[in-house]
């Protein structure tokens, strides 16, 4: 039975037919999986210049014969999924450690505890 895989077309190496050193499977993961990664690494090189190129105030002209588009729409729409201004301030609201300890309130949780409890957290504190 012949065996065939993108590795034949790439290399040139023939696999013995009777003992298969790696399956066809396995060799077209090994062929393909690399060039659709290079792909991938190019568009989002592509997506960080636009995205860098935008924060540092570029031109959207500058920008748009740079990464070769035929309209400004095209790279008008492109960045404008880049536009995360909004989301970072909301993110910071939620995620900023800014919370101020309410000193009352703390006391009446500490006078509420009983004596081992306290000397127990106390114990801790200094640790």
């Amino acid at each position: 039975m012949a065996q065939y895989s993108a590795l034949r077309c790439v290399s040139g190496i023939w696999q013995n037919n009777e003992k298969p050193f790696i399956s066809n499977g396995l060799r077209f993961i090994v062929t393909c999986l690399p060039t659709a990664a290079l792909w991938v690494l190019f568009h989002i090189a592509r997506h960080s210049f636009a995205n860098i190129a935008r924060q540092k105030k570029a031109n959207v002209y500058d920008i748009s014969k740079a990464l070769g588009h035929s309209s400004l729409k095209i790279t008008e729409s492109y960045l404008s999924k880049f536009d995360t201004t909004s989301q970072d301030a909301t993110m910071k609201q939620v995620f900023q450690n800014n919370t101020r300890i309410d000193e009352n309130s703390l006391l009446k949780q500490l006078q509420s505890l009983n004596p081992e409890a306290l000397a127990s957290l106390l114990a801790k504190v200094n640790r």
